[in-house]
Parts: structure tokens; sequence; C-alpha cells
């Protein structure tokens, strides 16, 4: 833990030039700083500029892991990035990310914007409200993923480090048990819903952290807390139970989106660069040409490698059909077992990926695929990758209903709600009615319509562990849950890495540190 303090004390103490950081960062805990309202705007701005820099987040922690994509070399020869979480190699000596993913930096700041705004009386009230709406939020939806990720991490809430000359042996923290962080979470929900009570929930900017937001967090956590052990947390559900306290709770929470939001017709319009944050979403990521770009390159085509590309049907492409302009090298590729699991007529094949074949000087054929949901647009002879990173969209509200109807035994409703969702990837007069089955066949269903809904956008590794096959057993230990293969994506000697180890530095670091059960062999 000391190793995560050095890097927040030199965040703090160094000059920056992020939004954040205008100045160097002792200035922000200074008592010269706070002093009127903008420079609390500027400073919340600082903290969705920092949000932006981890936007590749809900991706490496909540999909890679998911084995839907290639681990060793793209169709284009080109090794492929990922691994070792890619293949669930994971060891305490490879563990693919460092430092907590270097989120405690950003729940630091976070820290110091609600410690000054209890006393900013420059601030109104109903704007005050607003920031610790969007702060407890916010500091929510970091520690979710760590909790997702570790399970018992280090819980920090206040904002130590910039009070003063700390030495940093008082700064190192334990692990908290993981029902001690799942109950910080569920507490700063409750917090943020209290403060966005006191604000006009209806007048948001979609940039920015909501009501709704935080109440499809909400839905989140307790659909984890109900179906999820971890560690000492055990989870709430078995089967079906009408009266499941976290499952009602959920549901309650994400009825209150419905009627807010919309699925828009058009499932490719969802990622159009040009016409962003229409009705379906609840909360993004901005990107804009001007200021900053995405990894949106390495999920596309190398254009000089593409010369002798065909469709599917032996069509020449003519060397850059998706007018790419320069792009690649395509580092994160989809494995073909995984595609074939789309309907040739659901719209969501051809609205997120791009097929082909590259065909050699002896025409041998090698198929190959990209990502099209964060493509960017061309604008005066420029390729810009700047799609936004939608993290909250309302077809997750959808589908998390289904869930919950289905754990409340309520199976029409579920089957119900997969449609709506099928309704729009199909089309008029489509075959693909969902019929409802029981518990576990719905778990299946609804799964298999996530995998299909959401490529790309983080969800499929939480939904494995979240979701349930026969046996009450997590799809994560289910063999016809890892597309195209015999085998079970873990197995259940190897249930512990469904979390993810620390690497050695931190530990080294910090002696109240210990490695996450299981890599600690």
């Amino acid at each position: 833990m000391k190793h995560l303090y050095i890097i927040i004390l030199l965040a703090i103490l160094m000059p920056s030039c992020n939004a954040l950081d205008l100045t160097p960062e002792d200035y922000y805990g200074s008592e010269s700083f706070w002093k009127n309202e903008s420079q609390v705007d500027m400073y919340v701005t600082g903290l969705y500029a920092e949000l932006r820099e981890k936007y590749d987040m809900p991706v490496t922690l909540g999909e890679f892991r998911g084995e839907t994509l290639i681990s060793d070399v793209t169709c284009m020869g080109q090794g492929a990035y990922g691994a070792p979480m890619t293949n669930n190699m994971l060891t305490k000596d490879n563990t693919g990310i460092e430092d907590w993913f270097g989120l405690y930096p950003n729940i630091m700041h976070i820290n110091l914007l609600i410690k000054k705004l209890e006393d900013a009386d420059y601030v109104s009230n109903e704007k005050k409200s607003s920031y610790l709406g969007q702060a407890y939020g916010l500091r929510a939806f970091y520690y979710f993923y760590l909790y997702c990720t570790y399970g018992g991490v280090p819980l920090e809430t206040e904002a130590k480090v910039v009070d003063g000359n700390i030495d940093p042996s008082q700064l190192y923290k334990e692990r908290a048990t993981p029902e001690q962080v799942l109950n910080q979470i569920k507490g700063d929900i409750k917090l943020s819903e209290e403060n966005f009570n006191n604000t006009n929930k209806e007048s948001f900017d979609k940039y920015e952290w909501t009501y709704y937001s935080t109440e499809l967090l909400k839905a989140k956590v307790y659909l984890w807390s109900a179906k999820v052990t971890t560690g000492d947390h055990k989870a709430s559900l078995i089967g079906t139970d009408p009266n499941n306290s976290d499952i009602i709770t959920a549901r309650e929470a994400l009825l209150k989106l419905k009627g807010k939001f919309t699925l828009v017709n058009n499932f490719q319009s969802i990622w159009d660069a040009l016409s962003k944050n229409n009705n379906e979403v609840i909360f993004s990521i901005k990107f804009d040409k001007t200021e900053m770009t995405n990894w949106g390159g390495n999920w596309l085509y190398s254009t000089s490698l593409f010369s002798n590309a065909t469709d599917l049907d032996g069509n020449p492409l003519n060397g850059d059909p998706l007018n790419l302009l320069t792009a690649g090298p395509l580092r994160y590729e989809y494995k073909t077992d995984f595609i074939q699991q789309y309907s040739n007529d659901d719209t969501r094949l051809n609205s997120t990926f791009f097929q082909f074949y590259l065909v050699d000087d002896n025409g041998n054929k090698t198929q190959g695929s990209c990502l099209t949901k964060i493509m960017g647009h061309t604008e005066g002879g420029i390729h810009y990758f700047d799609s936004d990173i939608i993290i909250y969209r309302y077809a997750d509200v959808i589908l998390m209903l289904a869930e919950c109807e289905n754990a409340l035994n309520n199976f029409d409703g579920c089957a119900s709600y997969i449609n709506d969702i099928r309704n729009r990837a199909y089309g008029l007069g489509h075959s693909h009615t969902y019929t409802k089955g029981d518990f576990y066949e719905n778990e299946w269903a609804i799964l298999q319509e996530r995998d299909k809904e959401f490529t790309g956008e983080g969800h499929r590794w939480f939904d494995l562990l979240r979701l349930r096959d026969t046996g009450d057993k997590p799809f994560v230990f289910s063999a016809k849950a890892n597309y195209g293969k015999t085998t079970p994506i873990l197995n259940t000697e190897d249930a512990y890495k469904q979390l993810w180890p620390i690497n050695i530095e931190v530990m080294n670091s910090d002696p109240l540190i210990e490695q996450t059960p299981g890599y600690d062999k």
C-alpha cells in the first residue's frame, strides 16, 4: 500500500498539465484554492478528465477475460494485445494490470472534493448537492470495479495525503474484507441518491454522473450482492426467490429509468460518432477530435495490409472500404467462433463487426474481423478515433430487468424483456421470439443476448461470474459459455481465478497487503 500512496503523493506534489492538475496539486489541497464556485467547477471537470484517462477500464476489467478475443496473433499477423488476461493465464508474477488499475488517485481526488464541499458556503445548496451526488456516485463506481476485480481492497475515504506532511508508513492500509467494501459501495450509493434528491434530476449532462447513473449502478451492485459470493460476502440468492431483498432493490432502481430513456430503433446509430448521446445513452465518456481520441485504431484493420481483402462472398474490397485512411495495427480481434453465435439476420452482427477474408498470393484465405463500435469518423481527409465510450445505456436496463424478473420467479416478465431486445435486433416479423424456460434456461438466454448486445462494451466477464447455469454455478465454469470450446473458461479447482492477483510491487511496498487468496501458492 505504501507503493500506492507514493504514487498519490507524487501526483499531488508534482506539477501536471491535465485538466485537473492545472497547477501543482498541493495547491488544490490548500485553502487558497477553495474560495469560489468556479474553482469547484474546474476541479469537478478535472475528475471527469481523470475518468477519461481510464476509458479502457470497462473492457480491460470487464471483457478481456471473457475469452472471446484472440490472445496470440490477429488475422493480419500482428501480435494481439491483452494476454495474460485474454487467455486467463494470470499469475502473481504476471498480473495483467498493476497498482489496482491506478484508481486510487482518482478516488483520493473525489475524497478531497467531498471534504472541501462540507464547508463550502460559497457554493449554492443545489449545486453542492449535485456535486456530492456525483462524487459519491463516482466513488462507488470506482470501488465497484475494484470489488468485482479484487474482492477485498484497501478502503480509503479520507483525503489525508493533502492534510500536511505525513510519514508514508502511516499510510499503510490492509485490504478490507469483501463485505466491508460492498457495504461501503452501498453506503456511497445511498449518499449519492440523497444528494441528487435535492437537485433537479431531470436536467443533466450525459457526460456527467447523474441520478440515473447512480440508480443503474445500484442495480448492478445489488444484483451482484444477490448472486455472487466473494470471500466473506455470501450470495443471498439460490435459484429463485420472490422475496429476495437484493433483487427487489435492484429491480426498483431499474424501474426508475423506464420512461426516461429508450431503445433507439437503429442499433448501428448508437455508435454514430457524428450523432452522439442519443436517447439510449445514460452515461458516456466524451471524445472529440479537437481534444482526445481513443484506442479505436487498434481494433481495426491496417490499411497498408488490406489490398488483397474480399468480403465473405469473395468480392474485392478495394483497399479501404471503411475509409479509415490510416488505422491499425490490429491488436484486438474477436474469435470467429464467437462471431458465429450471431444469426445472419441479427442487425447487431454487421453493426458490431466488419468481416472479411485476407487472400495471399496462392489464393489461401484467412478470415478476419474488426470491431466497428468505436470506429470514429473521417472528415477533411483525416480519420479521427473520436467515438464516445458508452458506459451505461438503456439496453442494459432492459436485460437487467429480465434478470431480476427471472430471479423473482416471474419467467413471463423475463421473456418479455428479452424480446424487447430481440425485436430491435431482428426487426418486424422475425422468427427469434423467446419463449420462457426455467430459471437456468432463462439465465442462459440472458447471457447469450448480453454477449451479442454488448460486445466491446465491457460486460461479458462480469456476466459470466454473475449469471448461473444448472446447479447454480456461474457460467464461467460452464463449457457451453466458452464458445467453440469443449472446456469451461475456469475449472472448479481454479475458482480463485474469478478474482485478479496483485502485482508484487504493491506487496513489497506495503507489509499490510496480502496477495489475493489462491495466487499466493
